[in-house]
Formats: structure tokens, C-alpha cells, sequence
């Protein structure tokens, strides 16, 4: 700090205008980060909420007719085991969407239960309402990471996931964990239509989402894809 009266000249004021621009260019870089946060956050809530009406709700409506139908076979001595496994198999179905999403809104979850299991519980998901075959190969161990970097992978694996149901028209996944050389890798696979990744697609940030979440962390995201021979995602999280 200059004490003398005047003792600023035109240098000095050059500096503090670029201070001064750096600084509002950081407030307003943090401003846009919290906004896309803000997006990122109603987005899952809206699709979460789409995922209740369309899978949960709906397997409950279906569960509450088969029951109806079977009440009925029971009254004119039918036979209601058709109805009942009906039932029994929506029941399954709702039970599976219900826990992985659970672990999508409560993040404590994931800390209590761990990662493998909430990959298992998508997978599970996936089987039981999309009939897709999913073949999982995870890691028997719990990767050392903190919740933070646990929360991320698992966000990059369900987005993959999402991404395959959405765009894919695949039949099959791959889902694979392990840990090599202080590095979890997460591998996500399909065989479905693929898609060119250069190519920019407007108005959908899943891609530049996920590698914001992975780059946070030190970690890498490279996406694998031709059109008509699938598509492969892996995610290699430092383990620190």
C-alpha cells in the first residue's frame, strides 16, 4: 500500500483493473457453477419423479388388480395362481425400482451400504422392469474412496446406465468394477446401436456432466462407441 498522496500511477491501475477483472470473472464463474448445480439437482428430481409415475406407481396399480382378479378366482373357485404370480412379479419389480432409487435420493446410503451394492440394486432394477440381461463383475471389496468420490462414480455408472436405456435400444450390459494399481475402474458396456462421440448433441450435457464429476476427483472418463457395435464407458477414480 502506497502512502504517499498521489503515489499510484498508471501501472498500478492497470493492476488493480486486472485484479479487479479477475476477480469478476471468478464471482461469475462460480455464479454459473452454482446454477448448473441448481439445473443438475431439478433435473434428477423431475427425472426421479418420472421414474416413480412411470415404474413404481404403475407396478402398484398393476399389483392391486392382480390381487382383485385373484379375490375373484378365489369367490367362483377358480384358480388365482396365475394372478397371484402376477402380482408376485410386479411386486418384485416395484421392490427393485424402489431400492435403487432410494440410494439415488439418500446419499447416506451409499456410505452405510457401499458402492457394489448400489450397482447391484441398478442392475437388479434394470432385470426386473426392463428385462434387460445385465452381467455384472464387481469387485468383492469395497473401494477405499470417501462418499464424495463413491457418490460420483456412482452418478457417471448411472447416467451410462440411463444413457443405454434412452438411446441405446441395447438387450445386453456389462458392468464391471475392479481396482488396479491404486485406481478403481468402473466399466459400463452395451450392444446396442452406438453412436459417433464426436459428434455434438444439442441440449444433452450427460457426456460433459460426467467428466465434470470425474475431473473433480482426478479422475477419467473415456467413452468407447461406432455406430452399430455398442458402446463402452469407462471411469478410472485415483484411489488416494
Amino acid at each position: 500500500m502506497n502512502s504517499q498522496v498521489n503515489g499510484y500511477d498508471a501501472h498500478d491501475a492497470t493492476l488493480a483493473l486486472a485484479f479487479a477483472s479477475q476477480a469478476a470473472m471468478l464471482i461469475e464463474s462460480t455464479r454459473a457453477h452454482q446454477e448448473d448445480l441448481k439445473a443438475a439437482a431439478m433435473k434428477e428430481r423431475t427425472r426421479i419423479a418420472r421414474e416413480l409415475h412411470d415404474s413404481v406407481s404403475q407396478a402398484l396399480f398393476g399389483i392391486v388388480l392382480g390381487v382383485r382378479t385373484s379375490l375373484h378366482h378365489h369367490q367362483s373357485q377358480e384358480d388365482p395362481s396365475a394372478a397371484l404370480n402376477y402380482a408376485l412379479t410386479l411386486s418384485e419389480a416395484a421392490l427393485a425400482e424402489i431400492r435403487a432409487l432410494i440410494f439415488e435420493l439418500r446419499p447416506e446410503y451409499l456410505e452405510k451400504e457401499g458402492l457394489i451394492a448400489a450397482f447391484r440394486k441398478q442392475a437388479e432394477s434394470l432385470m426386473m422392469r426392463h428385462q434387460l440381461e445385465v452381467h455384472m463383475c464387481l469387485t468383492d471389496d469395497e473401494p477405499p474412496l470417501s462418499l464424495a468420490a463413491k457418490e460420483a462414480v456412482y452418478r457417471i455408472g448411472l447416467e451410462a446406465l440411463q444413457n443405454t436405456l434412452k438411446h441405446a435400444q441395447a438387450t445386453r450390459i456389462d458392468l464391471k468394477m475392479m481396482t488396479e494399481q491404486q485406481t478403481l475402474v468402473l466399466e459400463v458396456s452395451d450392444n446396442g446401436k452406438g453412436f459417433d462421440p464426436t459428434q455434438v448433441f444439442q441440449g444433452h450435457f450427460g457426456l460433459s456432466t460426467m467428466r465434470e464429476r470425474a475431473e473433480q476427483f482426478g479422475a477419467t472418463v473415456q467413452i468407447e462407441s461406432q455406430v452399430g457395435c455398442g458402446t463402452q464407458l469407462q471411469v478410472r477414480m485415483p484411489i488416494r
